[in-house]
């Protein structure tokens, strides 16, 4: 930069080296350096110098002794009261028993209990399961009830009631020569509708059997059934059954409700007698 000489006439110039200008300062000498923080220490001042004032104590009221009450009189002596006796002490507790090492179990013996197990298993398995058996079985198969019919006579027995009409040797040309030894026989029975459920019974009739004075059973099939059986209504069903010769005059109709019920002879059943 330049600058203006005021004797000058207008013509800019440099200023001469080393003169102080404006835009050049001079050079400032370095001052020592001086500790800032933290702040010196101060100074310890000689005795006698402090000018704080020392203030005057004022003198202290003389100790006056104070009068003390007499002592009471003593009383008499208190006796203390008994100590409550002690509760008992409690027993010792038995030390438990020793935690000893057991002994391992041998192999024989180890697999003879867990066969008695499986065997304790299997038999308690198959006891539930023949009980289980035996109650279904008792209640699908109750015990056999037979009702005497006098001939003549009806009873109710499958939604209709039943009377015999008659059992006689059937015609000739309903016998077989293949079995000489044997007759067949003709069942004549009447049944009477009690609800309308006694229509079922032309389709799928009870079981009908013929039995002698020893117990046995022979079974008769339907060869003819009502067409219309239902409340109020009668029909008649025509049987049809072979039995020994020795026993043709003997035998008796013997019904159940059913052809099942007839083959396990369970529940309730009709005997009509000739």
């Amino acid at each position: 930069m330049t600058e203006q000489n005021p004797d000058d006439t207008g013509v800019w110039r440099h200023p001469a080296a080393g003169e102080p200008s404006w835009f050049r300062p001079s050079r400032r000498v370095p001052r020592p350096d001086a500790r800032v923080w933290p702040p010196p220490p101060t100074p310890h001042e000689p005795p006698g110098s402090s000018t704080v004032p020392i203030p005057v104590i004022d003198a202290r009221p003389t100790y006056q002794p104070q009068a003390w009450p007499p002592p009471a009189p003593p009383s008499a002596p208190v006796t203390p009261p008994a100590p409550a006796p002690e509760p008992p002490a409690p027993a010792p507790e038995s030390s438990g028993p020793s935690h000893r090492r057991r002994r391992p179990m041998s192999r024989p013996v180890k697999v003879g209990l867990q066969f008695c197990g499986a065997l304790i298993l299997t038999l308690a398995y198959v006891g539930v399961t023949w009980y289980d058996s035996s109650s279904r079985y008792e209640q699908n198969n109750p015990p056999p009830t037979v009702r005497h019919v006098a001939q003549g006579q009806s009873a109710p027995l499958a939604d209709a009631t039943w009377r015999l009409v008659g059992v006689a040797v059937a015609p000739s040309q309903y016998q077989t020569p293949e079995t000489p030894d044997r007759e067949m026989m003709q069942i004549e029975v009447e049944a009477t509708g009690l609800n309308a459920d006694a229509k079922y019974l032309s389709t799928t009739p009870p079981g009908f059997y013929l039995s002698d004075k020893a117990g046995r059973l022979w079974l008769a099939l339907a060869a003819k059934t009502p067409e219309d059986l239902g409340a109020g209504k009668t029909g008649r069903f025509t049987l049809m059954s072979a039995v020994p010769k020795a026993v043709e005059d003997q035998v008796e109709l013997v019904m159940w409700q059913n052809e099942y019920a007839g083959k396990n002879q369970s529940g309730p059943s009709l005997r009509f007698a000739r």
